[in-house]
């Protein structure tokens, strides 16, 4: 499985930073449309329904008692909720593309989720059946091209707030020299109370 650079997302992210102007991967020239990153949001929803069936065919439990760590049954529970909600992520993204910090928590969730497969294929090679995890991996394998499309989305969402905010700061700053310009009103002289 692919790790996805998280780090390099988030340095990105970071204003004036040292890595805000060069991004892990370029962000394209052409700029994904709404209506091809909503497909890569299906077609990754639909790989995590795929594989949930596939994960209730694992038996962790029968692991424990083979001498497998219980590590295992952690990560099995974890993954069924984490493949549930990545089709919920993807479901909420469909219909409202562009919100930054909600397409973060869906690719960082993504990315996480296939690490923590990793290791659960592992065991499933050990103490199960090694041709169950070579499915699994194989469908989960196929969310490569739409996890990097995805992040370069995200990318670019990230890219287009950088700008709106470099835009936002310089006319902040072009009217503070503006007001800093003007000469200061008179003092008025203090009225006497009668």
């Amino acid at each position: 499985m692919r790790l996805y650079s998280a780090t390099a997302i988030l340095l990105s992210l970071m204003p004036g930073g040292v890595f805000a102007q060069t991004p892990a991967q370029p962000i394209p020239a052409q700029p994904i449309e709404d209506e091809e990153i909503a497909m890569t949001f299906n077609e990754i929803s639909q790989r995590a329904g795929r594989i949930e069936p596939m994960l209730d065919q694992l038996r962790p439990n029968d692991w424990i008692a083979k001498g497998a760590a219980d590590t295992y049954l952690a990560q099995w529970t974890s993954l069924r909720q984490q493949f549930r909600a990545i089709q919920d992520d993807m479901a909420n993204l469909t219909q409202h593309p562009g919100q930054l910090s909600e397409s973060l928590k869906a690719l960082f969730r993504l990315q996480s989720t296939h690490t923590v497969l990793d290791s659960l294929m592992a065991g499933t090679r050990k103490y199960q059946n090694p041709a169950l995890a070579d499915l699994i991996e194989s469908v989960a394998s196929e969310n490569n091209a739409d996890a990097d499309r995805f992040e370069r989305y995200v990318l670019q969402i990230a890219d287009y707030k950088e700008q709106q905010f470099a835009v936002v700061d310089r006319e902040a700053q072009r009217c503070r020299a503006t007001l800093s310009r003007q000469p200061a009103e008179p003092a008025r002289p203090a009225r006497k109370n009668q």
